[in-house]
């Protein structure tokens, strides 16, 4: 066997040349390299930390940019939400600006109707001024009949007689005016006619031949109802309260009477009339109310008539 050394390999060779080149600082050249190697070693290990940092400063970046993306996202759809309510809130406005109109379209055609009632009843106290102080001069005269008269018993007690037979008038025209004053006043505070509480009563009314009467039997249903020469529509009862509401539709204009009770004279005024027309309750039950219409007769009448021609 040889003892004759194996060569090294080339890559081993190199590695132990720069490990001698290192290790031997006694030349001036080699020092010199020896610097170089360090600096690129340096620059190398400086390039490598930049692309990291680059690298971890780039991610930073992207996550900034998604949680800046997503804000604003969000925030996109809180102005959209904003603006929904905005429309919602505009909407809202203009229904309550409609219902404002309505009301007071309403109340002025109450304040009418009211100003209407006011100038029936200062006529009606006026109506019944003159014929008190006609009835005053009456008596007047009559004292004075009495006065020339008191010589002749004969004609003192005829005249007498006379005197008690007007006297009874009188105090039966006041009984009838006490009787009117002790009737029941409706809903706009104008004295009501006779009101009938059963079917009895309504035949004694319709008897007396004052004013015209058409009965009813009125459901709550989704349109409305024609009685007599009215349009109705219940809209609400209580039962337990004996109450209802319903719209009335005449002279086109529609006419809201709410919170109404039994036997309560619901009273209106038709273009053309003095009197108003009434409407009385007898019966509540639930959803459906039975009572009878009263209406002037020459209102009725004229109504009738222009509506012929």
């Amino acid at each position: 066997m040889s003892d004759t050394p194996s060569p090294i390999p080339d890559d081993r060779q190199s590695l132990l040349e720069t490990r001698a080149a290192l290790t031997d600082t006694s030349s001036p050249d080699k020092t010199s390299r020896i610097a170089l190697i360090a600096l690129a070693v340096l620059m190398v290990l400086g390039m490598g930390g930049l692309f990291l940092y680059s690298k971890d400063l780039n991610a930073r970046l992207d996550v900034m940019h998604r949680s800046l993306e997503a804000s604003l996202n969000r925030q996109g759809e809180s102005l959209q939400q904003v603006a929904q309510r905005l429309d919602q809130t505009d909407m809202r406005h203009a229904e309550l600006a409609g219902q404002y109109t309505v009301t007071k379209e309403r109340l002025g055609m109450t304040q009418s109707e009211l100003q209407r009632a006011r100038q029936i009843a200062a006529d009606l106290s006026r109506q019944q001024k003159e014929s008190a102080e006609q009835l005053a001069s009456r008596l007047g005269d009559l004292q004075q009949e009495h006065a020339a008269t008191k010589g002749n018993l004969g004609v003192l007690s005829t005249d007498v007689t006379g005197v008690k037979g007007e006297v009874k008038t009188t105090q039966a025209e006041l009984a009838a005016t006490r009787s009117e004053l002790q009737r029941v006043i409706g809903d706009m505070g104008v004295q009501s006619d006779l009101i009938a509480r059963n079917a009895a009563e309504l035949v004694n009314l319709r008897a007396r031949g004052d004013r015209d009467y058409v009965e009813f039997d009125l459901r709550k249903v989704s349109k409305r109802q024609r009685v007599g020469n009215l349009q109705m529509e219940l809209k609400k009862t209580d039962e337990k309260r004996q109450k209802y509401t319903i719209n009335l539709i005449a002279d086109d204009r529609t006419i809201e009477k709410k919170d109404k009770t039994v036997f309560e004279p619901v009273q209106f005024y038709r273009v053309g009339e003095r009197q108003a027309t009434e409407i009385v309750i007898q019966q509540i039950f639930k959803d459906r109310i039975v009572g009878y219409i009263s209406a002037p007769k020459r209102a009725q009448a004229a109504t009738a008539a222009s509506s012929a021609s």
